[in-house]
């Protein structure tokens, strides 16, 4: 038994992961064997033995050959059988009995030694013109542990026979036996034609090495030879564990074909690439990047720009504070509305063309990851894959608040040039100043400060505080551009890191969000995949 528990688990874990993802009559069946199986397992392991047969095959007569009785009606030309009838050797196991749905009990004595374990169960004809006959030998085909199928002479070629019963058991023959009854009405050589005859009739329906024996109820004909096979049986106590091995297994294959043998993958690094590339269009990086180069820009002209005219750069606003960016990562600046736990940026929605660009991104991600797969497993990829597809711009807008874009620190050598650049602002007020001065002097007729004329001798000599107010300026000026180049460069270095460190951020909403689900639901079909070759082989 345990076996059979270790595939009943296995079927189990494949159902569980399979769930949704395969037809739904394949599903249906395999949790019908799961519902039956532990049910039967626990009533025992007394043998349960259906004798089923066509109108007129002799198969309730045959039923009492067996148990040395007359518990089932006879009738040569309709169906006498209305209802199933068990003869149960020992005991009546009512719990077994009730899970088979079996009205009719008897308690028989065992005609011979080994029969104490086995109940024997007498239906309806399975050609009855009763739709209730026919379903009431359906059901049970579908839960008893062995069938004796009775065949006369007359019709054991039967068409029907073979296509709605024999051809769909092919994959339980373990448990099937056919009798060919009524065999006194044929000579020997009639009898070993018709037993080669049906010996290929089965062969033809899957039905290799399926016991054939020939019977008479009549004259006694192989009944003994028949009750001996069904005391093995009943001894081995393995036939319930065989049939639902057999149901297992049938149900392990229709889940096979359901999943097929889809060869799995991870998404290639290009459709990784490709994908964080429409992620980050759709979460406007281009724009947040460029703000970054603008703000730096913006930022280090008010910081090295020549003091008397860099007051009309505060006129304008800056660019990451406009899309309300340039927070520390994990925290959003001061002046940002909450937006959770975060902030929402001021980032223009993204564009049809972004938008389109992402569906087709998500769309080859999916068909990528589910080539090969069937219909329900790659609708399962599919909704996977676009399953975040409505919150990814809010999940987008959350990654870029939270990256820290650093750009909020001010480098020395700013300092160092603001410092430089007030000191030139000082020696031209103070050369400006000392000229005013003199001036002044001049004009009240008092003696004027020393200039210290600066130059060559009987050459071009220039006062100290002109010096100082012309080269002040000029060098004010010259300053202001020099730093002006090294802004640029280190906006453009700073704009690079800036989308290094989004680029990151993306690719994590994109992993989160959109590869991991996918790339789950691809580990799962490889799981069920698993699952289904550990009881299929």
């Amino acid at each position: 038994m345990s076996q059979i528990a270790s595939q009943l688990a296995t079927l189990t874990e494949a159902l569980d992961l399979a769930q949704g993802r395969v037809p739904a009559e394949a599903e249906a069946h395999a949790r019908a064997v799961l519902a039956h199986a532990p049910r039967r397992l626990a009533a025992g392991a007394q043998t349960v033995v259906a004798i089923a047969g066509a109108t007129g095959s002799g198969k309730s007569s045959l039923f009492n050959a067996l148990t040395g009785t007359r518990l089932a009606e006879q009738g040569p030309r309709r169906p006498t059988t209305s209802s199933t009838m068990a003869a149960s050797f020992s005991a009546t196991n009512n719990q077994l009995l009730d899970l088979l749905a079996v009205p009719r009990r008897h308690e028989v004595e065992a005609p011979a030694d080994g029969m104490q374990d086995l109940i024997l169960l007498d239906l309806p004809d399975h050609d009855s013109t009763a739709t209730a006959h026919r379903d009431e030998v359906d059901r049970l085909v579908a839960l008893v542990d062995q069938f004796i199928w009775v065949l006369d002479p007359q019709k054991y070629a039967d068409a029907a026979l073979h296509q709605r019963y024999l051809r769909p058991l092919a994959r339980h023959r373990e448990v099937i036996t056919v009798v060919l009854n009524q065999a006194d009405k044929l000579s020997p050589e009639d009898i070993s034609r018709c037993l080669a005859h049906i010996r290929r009739l089965l062969d033809d329906d899957g039905l290799h090495d399926v016991p054939i024996l020939a019977t008479s109820a009549v004259t006694g004909m192989g009944i003994d030879d028949l009750r001996t096979r069904l005391a093995r049986l009943a001894q081995g106590k393995r036939a319930a564990a065989t049939r639902l091995q057999a149901d297992v297994a049938v149900a392990a294959r229709s889940l096979d074909g359901a999943i097929g043998r889809a060869e799995t993958r991870g998404v290639s690094r290009e459709t990784v690439s490709r994908l964080n590339a429409q992620l980050s269009a759709a979460a406007g990086v281009p724009i947040v990047v460029d703000a970054v180069r603008s703000s730096v820009r913006h930022r280090g002209r008010l910081a090295t720009g020549w003091p008397l005219v860099k007051w009309i750069g505060r006129l304008k606003p800056d660019p990451l504070k406009r899309l309300r960016l340039g927070g520390r990562r994990g925290t959003a600046p001061a002046e940002l509305e909450p937006m959770g736990d975060l902030a929402r940026s001021s980032l223009p929605a993204r564009s049809a063309a972004a938008s389109s660009h992402l569906s087709t991104g998500l769309r080859s991600l999916a068909n990528e990851l589910s080539d090969g797969m069937p219909a329900g497993w790659r609708d399962a990829v599919y909704r996977a894959v676009h399953t975040s597809e409505a919150t990814l711009p809010d999940q987008l807008d959350r990654a870029v608040v939270a990256t820290d874009l650093k750009v909020d620190r001010t480098p020395v050598w700013w300092q160092v040039i603001r410092g430089l650049q007030w000191l030139l602002i000082a020696a031209v007020v103070a050369g400006a100043l000392w000229l005013t001065l003199n001036v002044v002097l001049g004009y009240f007729g008092l003696p004027r400060v020393d200039v210290y004329p600066m130059g060559p001798d009987g050459g071009l000599q220039v006062p100290v505080p002109t010096l100082m107010v012309i080269g002040g300026l000029l060098l004010g000026i010259v300053l202001s551009a020099l730093s002006g180049l090294a802004i640029n460069a280190a906006a453009n270095g700073a704009a690079k890191r800036a989308r290094k460190a989004l680029a990151v951020s993306v690719a994590e909403v994109g992993r989160e969000h959109v590869v991991a689900p996918a790339e789950a639901e691809v580990q799962r079909y490889a799981q069920a995949r698993a699952a289904v070759d550990r009881i299929v082989g």
